[in-house]
């Protein structure tokens, strides 16, 4: 028998109404996808116990955790995956382009996620996944590489899929080369790169007596959005903001044509409306140029968004 071959393989998702229930009516999309890591994996509990030998008796099976990962780029038809990382969205439009606008609320009930390897024949097919972190690696040419870090709750191995005949809506990458990135409302083109984390401090330990050994719940935490500057060292600007622990503000667009939201027009928006920068001195590591790496953190404390973070996501979807 041939060895299966990732080229091969797929990933298709689709939204639970039940927490770790596959719908009954699924509407599944294909993922694009560069690596996966979706897992499921049991503990295995040896005993003590003193038997009159060295040797080791058989091992009791424990708790199952279900963890799962995928990497990927930037797209303008991934608010699935916005919409359950931030938990609120609004969608406005009449056609053929309609705006969507992501901000931090009540994370939705769960995804379910199904590995499939055709060459067997056989389907994963994870319930319960929420997704506990994203990250966004914005650099000045390509792709915009980005990956989710999920938790769920069982995994489920079969000979069909859920779903035979996904929804495949396409990868239209954004790319790093049409960004402009505003800084306290002014542009700026000093910075080379930055990266935004998102992180739902989701508990994934709530095991109870009686629960076959499942995730019971998976409920989130506070919103911990947090990134890197990396800019050139040519002045004192940035670094005395971070100095004067004084607020400023990110915002970064990517567009495709003229970002109006038609086919072939779509934009993104991450706007980050009050962030500290935390202090740090530029190190001179050689002879060329010196790089000055800011850390920083998002809150919400009177922004008019009422978020710590706000995604604008315009695309042809009609609905998320």
């Amino acid at each position: 028998m041939a060895q299966v071959t990732g080229s091969n393989c797929k990933l298709i998702v689709d939204q639970e109404t039940t927490f770790g229930t596959t719908p009954a009516s699924p509407a599944a999309v294909l993922v694009p996808f560069k690596d996966e890591g979706f897992q499921a994996s049991t503990e295995t509990i040896t005993s003590d116990i003193i038997t009159g030998d060295r040797n080791q008796r058989s091992p009791m099976y424990g708790n199952t955790s279900v963890k799962g990962s995928f990497s990927t780029e930037l797209s303008a038809y991934m608010g699935l995956y916005l919409k359950h990382l931030l938990g609120s969205v609004t969608t406005t439009g009449t056609g053929p382009s309609y705006t969507h606008v992501f901000k931090v609320g009540a994370l939705p009930v769960s995804l379910c996620f199904e590995k499939q390897f055709p060459d067997l024949t056989q389907f994963f097919l994870y319930n319960g996944c929420r997704i506990s972190k994203g990250s966004f690696d914005f650099k000045p040419a390509g792709p915009v590489a980005t990956s989710f870090d999920l938790v769920g709750r069982k995994r489920t191995i079969s000979g069909t899929s859920f779903d035979a005949t996904p929804t495949d809506l396409g990868h239209i990458a954004f790319e790093g080369f049409s960004a402009e990135l505003l800084e306290g409302g002014t542009k700026i083109a000093i910075v080379t790169g930055t990266k935004f984390d998102i992180d739902n401090d989701i508990q994934s330990d709530l095991y109870t007596i009686g629960g076959g050994g499942l995730v019971h719940s998976l409920p989130e935490g506070k919103n911990k959005t947090s990134g890197n500057l990396t800019a050139i060292f040519d002045s004192m600007d940035l670094l005395n903001k971070a100095i004067a622990r004084q607020t400023t503000s990110l915002k970064l667009t990517l567009s495709l044509g003229t970002g109006a939201g038609t086919s072939g027009n779509e934009s993104i928006e991450f706007l980050i409306p009050e962030l500290k920068l935390q202090e740090t001195d530029p190190i001179i590591k050689d002879s060329k140029g010196i790089m000055l790496d800011l850390p920083f953190s998002a809150f919400y404390n009177a922004s008019t968004e009422a978020s710590s973070i706000q995604i604008t996501l315009k695309n042809t979807q009609a609905s998320i």
